[in-house]
Parts: C-alpha cells; structure tokens; sequence
C-alpha cells in the first residue's frame, strides 16, 4: 500500500494529504489513479440488504464475483477499498433477528474478500464491527452530519478510525473545523467535490430517501424530490452554486494548514474519465473552465461515455428496470419525468455544452475572507458576499434556463397537488373532458409550482429583502466551454495543464 495501513499511528502534523475516490467499478479508474496520492476507493454492491447513501439505478451494475475481484484487482495496485454500509434509514431492520444474520453473513463475506474498511451511518453498526471485525477500519458518514469538536469526540470515543465531515454545514466555518481538528487525533475526512446547499434544511430527509433506494427487494419508485427541488433552487436564486459546500482545487491549502490531509472526492456514477480529471484537478490544486465540471453530479458530456457501463446507464432497460412502476406511479405522467431528465442531463447524457457555467478561476480570493468571518452567525440576506460573487461568476444558457423554470414549476406542482399518483382513469377523464383545466377553469400548473412561494415576503428587521430582479441574467461568455461534448476532452484538459506547467 501507499501509505501506512493504519494512518492514525501517524501524528497529524505528520500525514501526507491523500485522496478517497469514488469507484464505478472500471479498471481503467484503478490504472488512471494509480500515480496519484489515493490511498482509497470506496463503493458497495449495487443492492444489498441494508442499503447506502445512493439510490441503486444511480450505480453500475455490481454482484458479489464483480466487487470481490475488483478489491483483488485495488490491491494489486497499491489502493484499499472501502465499503459503504452507510444506510441513514433500514426501517429498524438491523434490531432484528433476520437483520442480525444479513448482517453477519454480508461482513462475513466482506472479510474473506478482504474489503480494508467499512463506512457506517449509526453507532450501533460501528459497535458491532468493532466487537465482532477488528480487522476491519470503520468510518463514520458524512449523513451523520458530524459538525462540531463533542461530535468527533464522541465517535472517537466509541472506536470510530476516521469520521467523514458534514457535507452541508462547516466547511466555511474555519473556527469550528480547527477545533474539531485539535480535538481528536483520529482520521478526519472532508469532502471536497459536494455542491449541496450550505446548511441544507432537507438534507436529513435526502439521506433517507436516498438510502430506502438502495435496499434490496424494498425500492419503490425511485423520485428523488429532494433533488429536483434543490436544482429549481438553485435556477431561482444562482448564489447556491456558490453557496455550497464544495473545495475549490486552489483552496486545499486552507485546510493543510488546519491540519486536514484526507480528502473525499465524489460521485459513484461519474465516468471513469471525468473521476480521473477530478483526481488531476485537486492533486495539482488547480482548475482552468467550468466548476460544474468537477463538482456537478449528473450533465456528463456523452464524449465521455465510453465503458459499457457508463452507456448502460441511461440505457432503456436500465430505465424500465427502475422507473415502470405502474401500480406505484401514474405512468402516464412518466413522459413529464423523461422529459425532465433529457433536459436536465440527469436521466440522459450530456449532448451539448452544459448550460451553466460557473467560472472557477474568477473565483480566486473568494475563500479568503471566510478566514475570518463564518456564516453560522450571520443572515445571508444581511450579508450578500456569495450574492456579489455569484454576479462575477455564474452565468447560464439564457433560453435554457427560462425553459427548466417553466419545466420545474409544472413538474413541482405535479407533485405537491398529487398529480403524478392520480388513478389512471381520473387523467383519461381530465383529458377528454377538461382540455387539463380544474373546475375553476385554470390550469392545475398555475397553482403553487414556485419553488420559493414565500420569499416576496423575505424581511430583514422589519424590511423588505425580497429580490427586486432576476440574478446571474448575463449573458454566457463567447469561446467558454465545460469540458466534454464541444469542449476539450478529460485527457485533452490534464495534458493542457500539464504542457502549461
């Protein structure tokens, strides 16, 4: 291995920075990284009994034979693996007589294939392990939203190796992640790629609907409503781009210097070639172009499709095996979902250029002033610093983004007035007789689909804060491309990088 087989023996001021990757289970991934500072990939099975923190039909296709030769073939290349077990939901299940035996035959089975380390969601799991496993590491997820220095303590004290920081909240907090840092001598992981929402409200409620996606045998349909609520979000007010929780490349330094050395680079559905330009990107610390192209969870370019895999997953079958669900779903409406995800690039590749464009240098000496001054104490809307920057530097395809607005309020209303569960014969009789009006004569969309209904109401000590108009309505810059599709290929951007140094 690369590195010491138990880092925590290490003295923190003494640990090299080393990266945590996500595998989609290509071995062109393992040969691509092999040279870089990774110590890890992680991943799971594409089902199991207790599910993760991603919904199966966002994962390649793995079984028992896949995963195990896949470890084999991680090791043979210097690199450990990790498995997720980090479930923020399982219905109780595990306080059960057959919950005990699944999980006793799933870590039995992890450990003849000789998996490193394991992520888990909850103290009774790392308990357990460590009782019955003591080969194994365990890592505390970041669902567990550990944000402050009792919090790390606590799962210090309890055995834990390493503990994955909240996704959402503190990685502008410099304070309290140097607090955090000083008390436990502990692995400490951030990740570095996450764009949720800072201080997300529903993030709690996302793991959860995300983790009951991913168990075996118990998937309903799989909507992700958190999700498509925080991407109209983030159409109807662009500061959320920014005001997430990601890392920028040429920031990694603040955190060195805090005393994090392990970072966490995500997704588990990005193509091999994109995953390989992320690891590039924040091994040399710098970014040239789009943002989104290392940070954006869905929207990758076809160019970059090239496994089996990566086509197989915006395959039909792959759609009708998770998505035809007659007696759960109205699947008449599933035609406003496709059309959803063709337009998003979430359930179909990128074709074109991505339509936003948030540009990452121009984001140089952002990061600066949080050395001083956090958020948790302050009201955004008595701030407005991500505000002026996402002016400078969020720009978005003009018809593009009037087209998703339009497409988000009638998807939002579909779902929040029960539209899209509606009995089949109440739509075939809405559509010969009502032309799709309700009895009041107007379009059931024109009736609560905003994503923000309330904030014209917004208030600073008595005084209005509601925005007067749109942001971020400049147009898009001449000659700027993401990557992929019409842009510089991933292998085209890291030796463009390389011949400038």
């Amino acid at each position: 291995m690369k590195f010491p087989k138990n880092i925590n023996n290490v003295p923190v001021k003494d640990r090299p920075v080393r990266f945590s990757v996500a595998s989609n289970f290509d071995k062109k991934l393992i040969e691509n990284i092999s040279d870089y500072p990774v110590y890890e990939v992680y991943g799971k099975l594409t089902t199991d009994f207790f599910g993760g923190g991603r919904p199966s039909f966002y994962l390649p296709d793995v079984d028992k034979t896949r995963l195990a030769n896949y470890v084999k073939y991680c090791h043979e290349n210097g690199i450990e693996f990790n498995y997720l077990l980090n479930s923020s939901s399982m219905n109780n299940v595990e306080f059960t007589t057959k919950g005990q035996r699944e999980l006793r035959k799933l870590l039995d089975w992890l450990s003849s294939i000789e998996v490193d380390s394991i992520t888990v969601s909850n103290l009774f799991f790392l308990r357990a392990i460590k009782k019955n496993y003591p080969e194994f590491k365990v890592r505390i997820s970041a669902h567990r939203e550990t944000d402050n220095a009792r919090q790390v303590r606590f799962w210090e004290d309890n055995g834990a190796d390493c503990v994955v920081i909240s996704e959402t909240t503190i990685h502008r907090e410099f304070k309290i992640l140097r607090a955090m840092r000083e008390a436990v001598d502990i692995d400490l992981s951030l990740i570095v790629n996450n764009w949720c929402r800072q201080d997300c409200a529903i993030a709690s409620n996302h793991a959860v609907l995300l983790s009951n996606a991913s168990r075996r045998g118990k998937q309903n349909f799989p909507l992700d409503y958190c999700s498509v609520y925080c991407n109209a979000f983030r159409l109807e007010e662009p500061v959320n781009y920014l005001r997430a929780n990601w890392i920028r490349p040429e920031d990694l330094h603040y955190y060195e210097e805090m005393g994090y050395t392990n970072f966490k680079i995500v997704e588990r559905n990005t193509p091999t070639d994109i995953l390989t330009l992320r690891v590039d990107a924040y091994h040399n610390r710098k970014y040239d172009g789009n943002l989104l192209d290392i940070v954006q969870n869905y929207a990758y370019p076809a160019s970059s499709m090239k496994s089996k895999d990566e086509k197989d997953s915006y395959s039909l079958k792959r759609k009708m095996k998770y998505f035809f669900k007659p007696f759960q779903f109205n699947m008449t409406k599933f035609t406003e979902i496709d059309e959803y995800g063709k337009n998003t690039s979430m359930l179909y590749p990128r074709k074109e250029d991505n339509p936003v464009f948030v540009d990452n240098r121009a984001l140089d000496g952002f990061l600066k002033r949080f050395e001083k001054q956090g958020c948790e104490e302050l009201d955004c809307e008595n701030c407005f610093y991500c505000h002026k920057w996402a002016e400078k530097t969020v720009y978005f395809n003009k018809e593009w983004r009037e087209k998703m607005t339009e497409q988000y309020d009638h998807l939002l209303e579909d779902l929040h007035n029960g539209e899209l569960w509606e009995p089949y014969y109440k739509t075939l009789k809405n559509r010969l007789f009502s032309g799709g009006k309700n009895k009041k004569g107007k379009s059931q969309r024109d009736m609560g689909g905003e994503v923000l209904p309330k904030m014209k109401n917004r208030k600073y000590k008595g005084a209005s804060v509601a925005p007067k108009e749109k942001p971020c309505t400049k147009e898009m810059p001449e000659g700027i491309l993401s990557v992929g599709n019409e842009g510089l290929t991933p292998e085209e951007k890291i030796q463009s990088k390389k011949n400038q140094n």
